[in-house]
């Protein structure tokens, strides 16, 4: 059996294997920006009371009672709208580099071996020139 010269088993590896190993990486990235951050899931509990912190409705009327009761769980809702809220900003922006750096990145990938060939004829360029 007949061996392949090491550039074609390289150039087969590298635009091969290596290009789906890549995109599985990025893959990766954007599946646990997403999980980290639960975005799926503090959109559907945007306006939950934060931490569930709630009080018990009381029993009668006392119009102080029922005030406080009122004012509690309106600001825990509050509290738990906001922090949702930033969370789920944060987590888009994350998502959305993980998105660019991740398109970037790979494009890099693709083009750095002619990168490197350019850099080196160029190197070579240079240094006959300065003979």
């Amino acid at each position: 059996m007949m061996s392949m010269p090491i550039a074609v088993v390289f150039w087969r590896w590298y635009y091969g294997q290596s290009v789906k190993e890549v995109l599985i990486a990025w893959r990766n990235y954007i599946i646990f920006s997403l999980n980290y951050f639960s975005i799926p899931l503090l959109l559907k509990t945007l306006i939950s009371p934060w931490r569930r912190d709630i009080t018990k409705k009381p029993r009668g009327f006392d119009f102080k009672e029922i005030f406080e009761y009122i004012a509690f769980n309106v600001i825990s809702r509050v509290i738990g709208l906001i922090v949702r809220f930033v969370t789920i900003i944060v987590g888009i922006m994350v998502l959305f580099f993980v998105l660019i750096f991740g398109f970037l990145f790979f494009i890099i990938w693709l083009c750095l071996p002619f990168i490197i060939l350019g850099l080196f004829i160029l190197a070579i360029i240079l240094l006959l020139n300065n003979v």
